[in-house]
């Protein structure tokens, strides 16, 4: 999803709606930031990891996304 997904997505919910994020293991937290961060696919995970992880920004494979990050990680 791009962030112009995103936005479109986002507009059909109310304004004043809260955002959340899923919890730890369960329930849902509170946004505590959103950053741009550099990924890179790994296609080789775990099925209890992501499917990206961090990279560093000049690396092969790269992709540059934003992620919401929640109050307890």
């Amino acid at each position: 999803m791009t962030i112009k997904d995103l936005i479109e997505k986002l507009k059909t919910f109310p304004a004043d709606a809260q955002v959340l994020v899923q919890g730890y293991e369960d329930g849902y937290d509170s946004i505590k930031s959103v950053n741009e961060i550099a990924v890179a696919k790994n296609p080789n995970t775990a099925d209890y990891n992501g499917e990206y992880e961090d990279a560093e920004p000049s690396g092969k494979g790269v992709i540059k996304s934003v992620v919401i990050m929640g109050n307890r990680r």
